[in-house]
Order: C-alpha cells, then structure tokens, then sequence
C-alpha cells in the first residue's frame, strides 16, 4: 500500500477506516485524502457520470438529481455523458477516476453485463453501490403506423416477412440488448429478426421515425413526447403488471409470452473511496432520491422511484454480476 506522508505524519487511518463497513476497502489509502478533506466534503460540484448518449432514458433520469443537489448534497450535481461500448467506457472511466467521491457513476443494469463480458476493465468490485433510484420497465416500440400492435401480430408479420423486421437497441451488451433479445426471444421470432445496435436511444428512435429501422427496445422515459404526440406505439411492456403512467399498455406476460425482465438505474462511486464520504453520500442521495420533489419529477418523467441504500443495492449489484452470466451465455455474447 502506498504510504502517503501529510504534514509529515503517516495517515494509516484512512486505510483502517475504509475496512470498517459499506463497502470501502484497503484501496482507500490510494485515494491521497487527507482527513481535513474528508471533513469538508463535498466542497466543489459532484460530476456524475453517464455512460450513455445525452437525450436517452439514463441521462434523462440522472438529471432528475441535479434540481435538488444543492439542497441536498451541499454542491451541484454536473451530469457528464461518455457513451461508449454500451455502457462500459463511461464506467471504466469512473471506476478508475479518484475516489475522492467527486466522480460518481449513473448506471443500469447493462453495468453487472460490462463487468461479466469483460468489456468494462476493471472487475466488479471496483465500483460501490451507492444509492438505487429506479427499477424501471424495458419496452419494445415502433412507429404508430406500423401493420402490427400486439406481440402477436408482430410475430404474424415478422414470419410473413423473413428477414425484414429490424430491431435496435443501444450498444451490444446494454440492458436494453439483454431486455429486448429476451423478448424477442420470448416471441420467438429472433431467427427472423435483423439486430442493429446503434450509438443511443435517441439515435434509434429517430431511425424508427424515419421509417430505417422497424422496432426499438427502450424505456418510457425516452419515448414521452413521441407517444404524447401519437408518432409511436408501445406493442409490450416487460414487467410482471401494468405501469401506473401507462396503463393501456400491455405487458408481455399478459400477451402470453414470458418477457419481464427489468432494469435498475443507480448511482456508484469509485472503490477506495474513503467511508466517511460513502456515508455521507449513503444518507444524503437517500434524502434527494425520497424528496417530494423529486418523486414528482421523476412521476412526470415517466421513470417512478424504487430506492435502495448502499449497503442493500451494492449486495444486488454483485449479486446481479452472477445472475446475468447465463442470461449472457443463452445469447450468445459469452461463451
């Protein structure tokens, strides 16, 4: 372990103190915070980091901490977006970033797929649960005027038509892949499908619009004004019941076919990051994530609110890394 002399004294206490609880660890030494910076914590703007295109559901859903983070957290929020490999160059960048709890992560359930296909470089531990802010519900969705409007229907014209139904969704590997492969799993039409993994959601429902690309597996949250406008239909939503701010939509289940997987959307900081910040970070997104306000804006987002505290969502998150390995291996991403 690096010996970090301040003011000519050997701080070990940082090292032992990371080692206490919540998820800190003897990689907190490394971090080079000297108590007197740890006390006055945060005293500068937060980056949080998204690994995905601005304009899609997850940027759209980390924003909904930056109205309240003053009040909050004591500093703004920043929300930074670093797209990339779905997902997986936003994380490696957070993961390696100084844990000194001013670079945070913003991720999905895509993050456990990063770390188990091996396209995020570090492994799992590297990154700290802090705070779940939503589970939300995958869907797939195409262009109003599309000839179907069931799963059924869908299927009906996809085997009519081999090899003509396209699909997208954001980067290989994403929650949105996973979800939606399980779905078109489920539906049985996969070998009549022609995947095509785009940069972004925003990017694939402008595809979809545009008459490119025929169905796009995403969230609610990014499709708000396009279905307000009547531009696009949802044909399943993959959950195990309706959703309170869409309830004309049909679920898979209900449809007859066993697609439910969902997605969570969190917030993580780097490993080593010393435990008093990871407390203060614990309670205080706590705070912001159950605040009136921010249920209300996360209601008229679409997105809803299904919190969870560091010790409990960073125990799902590893646990998750296990989970999504045959899930990976049944579609064909690893070996």
């Amino acid at each position: 372990m690096k010996k970090i002399f301040i003011a000519g004294l050997l701080v070990l206490s940082l090292a032992m103190t990371a080692c206490s609880s919540g998820g800190g660890n003897d990689k907190n030494a490394n971090s080079g915070e000297s108590e007197e910076a740890i006390a006055s914590y945060p005293n500068k703007p937060i980056e949080v980091v998204v690994p995905f295109k601005a304009g899609g559901g997850t940027h759209l859903a980390a924003e909904l901490l930056t109205p309240d983070a003053q009040a909050y957290l004591g500093q703004p929020i920043n929300i930074v977006c670093k797209p990339g490999a779905g997902g997986a160059v936003g994380a490696t960048f957070a993961a390696n970033a100084k844990a000194d709890g001013y670079t945070l992560l913003y991720h999905t359930f895509s993050l456990p797929a990063n770390v188990a296909m091996g396209d995020a470089d570090f492994p799992a531990e590297d990154l700290i649960g802090l705070a779940q802010a939503s589970s939300v519900e995958p869907v797939i969705a195409v262009r109003k005027d599309a000839p179907y409007n069931t799963a059924q229907e869908m299927i009906d014209w996809a085997n009519e038509h081999p090899n003509e139904l396209t699909w997208c969704f954001p980067g290989i590997g994403s929650s949105l892949h996973i979800t939606g492969a399980n779905a078109m799993d489920a539906m049985g039409i996969k070998d009549v499908t022609i995947e095509m993994p785009l940069d972004g959601t925003a990017e694939g429902i402008a595809a979809v619009l545009g008459g490119h690309i025929g169905a796009i597996s995403c969230f609610t949250t990014s499709l708000t004004e396009q279905l307000k406008a009547g531009e696009m239909k949802i044909i399943g939503l993959q959950a195990l019941e309706r959703s309170e701010e869409y309830p004309d939509v049909p679920t898979f289940l209900e449809q007859g076919f066993d697609a439910s997987t969902t997605s969570w959307r969190g917030i993580f900081a780097p490993k080593g990051t010393p435990q008093e910040i990871l407390d203060y970070l614990d309670t205080h997104l706590g705070e912001l994530i159950m605040s009136d306000t921010y249920l209300e804006r996360a209601t008229n987002l679409g997105e809803g609110r299904d919190y969870k505290k560091m010790q409990e969502f960073n125990e799902q998150y590893l646990n998750d890394v296990e989970m999504v390995i045959p899930l990976l291996k049944k579609l064909g991403l690893i070996e």
